[in-house]
């Protein structure tokens, strides 16, 4: 119980934002004062509201942050025309609310999303409930909202144009950070052990980030085509240091710890540093392939545009593939929105059966749990959310009981809008009082009905929408992720025996949309496979030592992936015959039998693979913590 208090007031001081607090603030109280001042502060309150899209863009390319906010005003548009058109049917209505939190909280799930997820969406189709009935004016406050969307936008576009570096710059000199502490411990093989565990989810971020770069109909600039190839020859370095330590071939000559440092500075300069390597290098062969790749930072770094357009290929988004990839029972991401969908649909159901005034408002407060990463994750924002409201809820109905006027009330609501964003990372209790402010006053001026008698209520709302959240979590789905991860490591062990077959069979294959298709369908088992962990590390009732058996497991899928992306770019790559490959391949489901059905595993060895060593290597420390686990379980029964 003191741990979990200690967690609702814990400050995590390096995710406190204020300049993005100070964005939405000054996004909000533009409209609303302009609207005040000419009187036209509906209008104007509905502008700021569509600011609000300004909340879901978190860090990322810039593409990628126009993205997210032109979809998000487009989202909140549509919702504020659906509200006022079905203000007044109350089925209808509740179906409608339904569908606007499911479609966003899918789409922000299934990509990664970090961010309220429907929160906003769910305000911006209920505000209507504070408004006059006017469905004739479903479309113009629509438009309106996305006058404030596009306002979001500007902001955004500003902050890109002043930011001193782009998020694609700093995923590449991640990279190269990364290279350097790789270099400087692998004469220590725990650390280097411990280095490249944290490079290859370190990577495939990168790797995210600079996909989310590219445009869907043009090709990328050469500033940026050169970044990916930094960033691709950054892992081919990872990868020999990987073969290199197989090998145990070590220490590392101070020639190569030097090349390193030079190749290193020249990508932290971005481009303003272009003097080559002139020394000569005389290592032993052994060492080879690594200073080639570290000699090709050198050369791309110095490489003209026209070059560098010839050696690159520009993956495109994949988003749409993303999202209909997670449409089967076999992703997580599905089932927890299965589980958010019925949830919220009792919570839905509740409010408008009863008849709560402002009903919406219980639906919000179970939405503000659910989105909890995981299950303990969700209790503690169960807390937060209660606390946080009392307290908001408290605090303005002191301020209400001075009958403060319209002007004070714009202000207090601009500020509570930027405290919540300075804050909502750092300590969702304390931000969460500052929501409730926010969302109180924005209905409050709605309905042009600024009183305590809006506050009090909330409380008994929130409280309503906590519990059901919390019961329904109890009750549905309690060890979904528990049960789930020992089939999502045997889905990703027989995908990679696919791409592992066709990447090294005598049988070659050559189509760079297979090749895509192929990394993209291992990234999709990876990417469910890490959530499905994390996730069952949080259940409540899940056993925590038998999840984490997996872990060493997990990791080595992850470091195989890495491998064969390795092995995906090099088209000069051995390929072994028919005999070798059933080796493999029975290895392969071995891992997966057992991992699907528990089966007994005994260690197979496997013959060398000419370049990848390493491969051998991880296949082997599966079979052999497939082992230990079956042992460790065995001991705990006994």
């Amino acid at each position: 119980m003191i741990k979990y208090l200690k967690s609702l007031i814990r400050f995590n001081t390096m995710k406190i934002d204020v300049a993005k607090g100070f964005r939405q603030g000054i996004l909000m109280l533009i409209p609303l004062i302009i609207g005040y001042l000419t009187n036209h502060f509906s209008t104007g309150l509905l502008i700021a509201t569509g600011t609000l899209a300004h909340i879901y863009v978190f860090g990322g390319p810039a593409q990628s942050k126009l993205r997210v906010v032109f979809f998000s005003t487009v989202g909140l548009s549509i919702a504020m025309m659906l509200g006022s058109l079905t203000v007044n049917q109350p089925i209808l209505f509740g179906i409608l609310l339904l569908v606007i939190t499911i479609i966003p909280h899918y789409i922000f799930s299934s990509l990664n999303i970090v961010g309220p997820s429907s929160i906003f969406f769910i305000v911006a189709f209920s505000l209507p409930t504070n408004l006059p009935f006017a469905p004739e004016d479903a479309l113009y406050r629509g438009i309106a909202m996305f006058a404030g969307g596009l306002l979001a936008t500007l902001m955004v576009i500003i902050v890109i144009l002043f930011s001193k570096e782009s998020a694609e710059m700093k995923a590449v000199k991640s990279d190269y950070n990364i290279i350097k502490q790789l270099i400087y411990n692998f004469d220590d093989p725990k650390a280097f052990a411990k280095a490249s565990q944290f490079a290859v989810s370190a990577f495939r971020n990168s790797d995210n980030q600079l996909i989310t770069s590219s445009t869907f109909k043009s090709k990328a600039s050469p500033e940026f085509q050169r970044l990916l190839l930094l960033h691709n020859t950054a892992q081919g370095i990872h990868s020999e240091l990987l073969e290199l330590n197989e090998k145990q071939i070590r220490p590392l000559p101070k020639e190569i710890k030097q090349m390193a440092d030079f190749v290193i500075k020249m990508v932290f300069s971005e481009g303003n540093i272009k003097t080559q390597w002139t020394q000569k290098v005389e290592i032993d062969s052994q060492y080879q392939n690594l200073v080639d790749n570290i000699f090709k930072v050198d050369a791309i770094i110095n490489a003209d545009n026209e070059r560098v357009e010839h050696e690159v290929n520009v993956r495109m988004p994949v988003y749409g593939h993303r999202m209909l990839s997670n449409l089967t029972l076999d992703s997580f991401v599905f089932r927890n929105i299965l589980k958010y969908a019925i949830i919220m649909g009792i919570s839905i159901f509740i409010a408008l059966m009863f008849d709560f005034d402002k009903a919406y408002w219980i639906p919000l407060s179970t939405h503000t749990v659910l989105v909890g990463a995981t299950t303990l994750h969700s209790f503690e924002r169960a807390g937060a959310r209660c606390i946080g409201t009392i307290i908001g809820v408290l605090v303005l109905s002191l301020i209400l009981l001075t009958t403060p006027p319209i002007l004070v009330a714009i202000i207090l609501l601009a500020a509570s809008a930027a405290i919540t964003e300075m804050f909502v990372g750092a300590n969702y209790s304390f931000a969460v009082i500052f929501i409730t402010i926010q969302v109180i006053l924005l209905n409050g001026l709605a309905s042009n009905h600024l009183s305590i008698v809006i506050a009090l209520p909330r409380i008994t709302d929130v409280i309503v929408g906590i519990v059901i959240a919390v019961v329904c979590l109890l009750f549905i789905g309690r060890k979904t992720a528990s049960s789930m991860l020992p089939g999502s490591l045997a889905d990703v062990a027989r995908n990679e025996a696919v791409l592992f077959h066709y990447l090294f069979s005598s049988n070659k294959y050559s189509s760079i949309k297979q090749d895509k298709r192929e990394l993209l369908n291992l990234s999709v088992k990876l990417n469910n496979m890490i959530q499905i962990y994390n996730n069952a590390n949080g259940e409540l009732f899940s056993n925590k030592s038998e999840i984490q058996y997996y872990y060493p497991s997990i990791y080595a899928l992850e470091e195989l992936s890495f491998m064969f992306n390795r092995a995906l770019n090099n088209e000069q790559r051995y390929h072994i015959n028919d005999e070798k490959m059933g080796q493999y391949l029975l290895v392969f489901e071995n891992i997966a039998k057992h991992f699907e059905r528990g089966t007994n595993i005994q260690i197979q060895n496997l013959p060398e693979l000419p370049q990848y060593i390493n491969i051998r290597t991880s296949l082997t420390n599966i079979q052999s913590n497939c082992m230990n686990a079956r042992q460790n379980a065995s001991i705990s029964q006994f």
